[in-house]
């Protein structure tokens, strides 16, 4: 009988977790590990960030004044109510996302070690680079092809109108055409 008042005075009087939040784990080892301890971890965590932020920003690194502002902020915590009405059930949403997001980190570091992470991330952007001037070779060579193909039927018509009287000027613009197209191919060879 004696551990039961000593369970609802730590849950209910202490902590102020509601008793729906602990009917919802059943035995005393569950309601000690999702009540408490995780919780509690998470929040240890949270106090140490909270309290080495604040006096860092006015004392730099004074552990005791760091040790002082953590302790009142976790009195704060638990006497408000704070803990028990939804501090529990938000760490423990949040505990499973980082648990989820921690395995898949683990997952990934095996694969692309975290220290290959920067030439990993260069040799993405240069592959990323190089894929995008390829795009766009192949669409100044698709522009090149145009113009060679709009050469060829300009030649094409000229060579149709050509006449005695024309022929000198006929055979020059040809010309002029036929350099203009070498000059595309040889553009064309280089993309």
């Amino acid at each position: 009988m004696a551990t039961v008042d000593l369970f609802n005075l730590i849950f209910q009087q202490i902590l102020k977790i509601s008793p729906s939040l602990m009917y919802n784990y059943s035995t005393v080892q569950d309601q000690i590990l999702y009540l408490i301890l995780i919780p509690h971890v998470l929040l240890f965590l949270f106090l140490f960030a909270f309290s080495k932020g604040i006096v860092g920003r006015f004392v730099s690194e004074h552990r005791g004044l760091q040790y002082l502002t953590g302790l009142v902020a976790y009195i704060y915590i638990v006497y408000a109510g704070w803990y028990g009405s939804f501090l529990v059930p938000l760490m423990m949403g949040w505990f499973t996302i980082a648990l989820i997001l921690g395995i898949f980190l683990f997952l990934i570091s095996i694969i692309w070690h975290p220290a290959a992470a920067a030439t990993g991330g260069k040799l993405l952007g240069d592959i990323t680079q190089e894929a995008g001037k390829r795009a766009g070779r192949g669409k100044q060579k698709k522009a090149i092809d145009d113009q060679i193909k709009l050469i060829d039927k300009q030649i094409r018509a000229y060579r149709r109108e050509r006449n005695p009287q024309s022929a000198a000027y006929i055979d020059t613009t040809i010309g002029n055409l036929e350099a203009e197209k070498l000059r595309l191919k040889h553009e064309r060879n280089k993309l």
